[in-house]
């Protein structure tokens, strides 16, 4: 039998396979919620209603209670109780006397399950004998008997597909079906550990390694996606600490959150899509097809990849993806449309923004020959283009919640200088610079140093006015209209090192601290640039090194590192990075010439030559080209 009948036979089989399984999953769906922030007030009490119409199929229900753990829940109790039960309390049976189907109290968390059809109709009720507010949330799980069995079944059809095409595809293609499946068998596996709350990790994962594996998804996602179909705004308190901006949770909550997993599907999406992107990216770097092919499967065995995008489903994967596609937009020359991406992409997560000056900067020098107000006229230009789309798309907020908005936006918890002086070991809390000192009891006055110019930026301060002014005084060492693709080549690689840097800025000195998951935007830079000792990437023909796996292990390694320390692991690589690059002694002499008493008297141009040398001038040939 002809090979291509089998292959394109195995693929229809999966197809329909596929197809039967989820038409099966979806005709009997099941869902889970997070009533999130039930706010007891002291000396009060609070009723929370689950009421929801179910089939005629049976169903597996699920409820566990879940104190957070910054919030101190002391001298509360609650009780789950059926609708009759409930009927008796109002009607003034004392709470003692009433037959309760689970009781819990202060920080415990407790779990009920049960079996039912038809309806589900429950009331929980909260005490709070103490002086001070408390905060519970409750997750519940509401699944059909064949909801497993047939979500197996369709991605059983979804995987034959994949072994199909990746046996009929040849070249960068197969690689990419075979990083999407092993992706995909996560994603699979993820789906399984929505039916309660907790990962069921060894407390080896929080007490050594701390891979912080975080339920952002359960305990947030699947609060705020049903609240908003149900017609909530985006900035109100029934979206409860909603801190990203609007294009992020209505690009999330497109296809719903029932089945429960369905929430994931975009942020999934996302993170693969992120590898076809860095593929095209390394390709159009060199001419060897090997190079692009290695980028695009370190991207998708990085731990960063597998666990926060495919397995967690956490929040930075679709800004990743679109700063990722305004570097590449870079090499098609679409200079509004990458500025125009790297604005949405900041509308998804306010972090992108350090990469707008990395990418008006490239966008500028590509065009050798500009005078200074040349420059000044495209940048400005630049920052029109971008804030516009900002502001555009925020201003229905800015009209309706402009305080909220706001201050979910750009003030919420951006560290606070008492915060940032305070050890709190609790995982559901950001890792800063000063974590560290004050986990190993450094002075009080040397930890308020530090956190003092944590909660004033100036950290982040030096680290722009050096990433973004060594990059502007960069100059490609082949700059002739010859090689004008030679010299764009040599910009986007200086680019992406340092987006490379911003990303290990912001997680070393953000004021409001960070999570390791943030880390997923350094996942795309770093797999372009795996050769890190041939940044030039000018080979005509590539073979795989050891060196080459040097990102990818870095990358375990802060993945599993105690989270207190992995700080130290990044700044290494940074350090790392710029010095093979060269760029380290170029920020070292301009440190040095600044430091000079003449350098007020010197132009520019000088301290420029003085840096990188005489036999880099500057190509007149076009000088004649303009930002327009």
């Amino acid at each position: 039998m002809d090979r291509r009948i089998v292959q394109r036979s195995i693929v229809v089989l999966g197809i329909v396979i596929a197809v039967a399984g989820f038409v099966l999953h979806f005709s009997v769906p099941g869902t889970t919620r997070s009533g999130f922030n039930v706010i007891v007030e002291n000396s009060g009490s609070t009723v929370d209603h689950i009421f929801l119409e179910l089939g005629d199929a049976d169903y597996e229900f699920g409820i566990e209670m879940l104190p957070p753990e910054q919030y101190v829940a002391e001298n509360t109790t609650g009780y789950l109780l059926t609708s009759a039960e409930y009927e008796r309390y109002v009607s003034g049976t004392p709470i003692r006397d009433v037959d309760v189907l689970l009781q819990f109290a202060s920080g415990e968390r407790r779990s009920y399950e049960a079996s039912l059809t038809a309806e589900l109709n429950l009331y929980i009720v909260f005490f709070n004998e103490g002086s001070d507010p408390v905060s519970w949330t409750y997750y519940y799980v509401i699944l059909p008997s064949g909801f497993y069995p047939t979500f197996t079944l369709g991605f059983s059809g979804l995987f034959i597909i994949m072994a199909g095409a990746g046996w009929s595809l040849t070249g960068w293609k197969r690689y990419f079906v075979i990083g999407v499946s092993i992706n995909l068998a996560l994603f699979f596996l993820r789906t399984f550990t929505l039916a309660s709350y907790s990962l069921g990790l060894p407390d080896i994962f929080e007490e050594l390694i701390h891979v912080e594996l975080y339920n952002d998804y359960q305990f947030f996602y699947l609060s705020w996606v049903p609240s908003l179909r149900e017609g909530a705004w985006a900035y109100s308190s029934d979206l409860a600490i909603y801190l990203y901006p609007p294009l992020w949770i209505y690009t999330v909550s497109i296809l719903g959150s029932v089945p429960s997993w369905l929430p994931g599907v975009p942020l999934f999406g996302f993170n693969v899509g992120t590898a076809y992107l860095v593929y095209m990216i390394a390709k159009s770097l060199t001419r060897d097809e090997k190079y692009p092919i290695y980028a695009m499967l370190l991207y998708f065995l990085n731990p960063f990849t597998l666990f926060y995008g495919s397995f967690m489903w956490l929040n930075p994967t679709p800004y990743v993806f679109f700063s990722t596609v305004s570097f590449y937009l870079t090499l098609t020359e679409k200079e509004e449309l990458s500025i125009v991406t790297i604005a949405i992409a900041t509308l998804y997560r306010q972090l992108a923004v350090v990469f707008f000056p990395i990418l008006s900067i490239m966008l500028l020098k590509k065009r050798a020959g500009r005078k200074s107000l040349d420059y000044a006229r495209g940048f400005i230009k630049h920052t029109v283009i971008y804030a516009g789309v900002v502001l555009l798309v925020s201003l229905p907020f800015l009209i309706v919640s402009p305080e909220l908005y706001l201050n979910q936006m750009l003030l919420w918890n951006t560290g606070r200088y008492e915060t940032l002086r305070t050890f709190i070991p609790g995982l559901w809390m950001t890792v800063h610079l000063n974590t560290f000192f004050l986990w190993i009891g450094m002075p009080t006055w040397f930890t308020d140093i530090i956190a003092f110019l944590l909660a004033n930026y100036v950290f982040l301060i030096i680290c722009g006015l050096v990433v973004y002014g060594t990059f502007a005084i960069f100059k490609p060492s082949i700059s002739s209209e010859v090689d004008q693709s030679r010299r764009v080549r040599d910009l986007v690689i200086q680019a992406l090192l340092w987006g490379f840097a911003a990303v290990m800025c912001v997680q070393l000195f953000y004021p409001r601290g960070a999570y390791k998951f943030y880390l997923v935007a350094l996942t795309p830079f770093i797999s372009v640039l795996y050769d890190y000792r041939n940044l030039e990437l000018n080979q005509d023909q590539y073979g795989f090194r050891k060196h080459h796996l040097f990102p990818l292990v870095l990358s375990w390694i802060v993945f599993l590192c105690h989270r207190f320390v992995y700080f130290w692991v990044l700044m290494a690589w940074l350090i790392f990075y710029l010095w093979k690059s060269g760029n380290l002694s170029r920020i070292a002499e301009g440190f040095r010439l600044l430091g000079r008493p003449s350098y007020k008297e010197s132009s520019s141009m000088s301290v420029y030559e003085e840096i990188y040398g005489d036999d880099l001038e500057f190509d007149t040939q076009l000088t004649d080209e303009s930002t327009e």
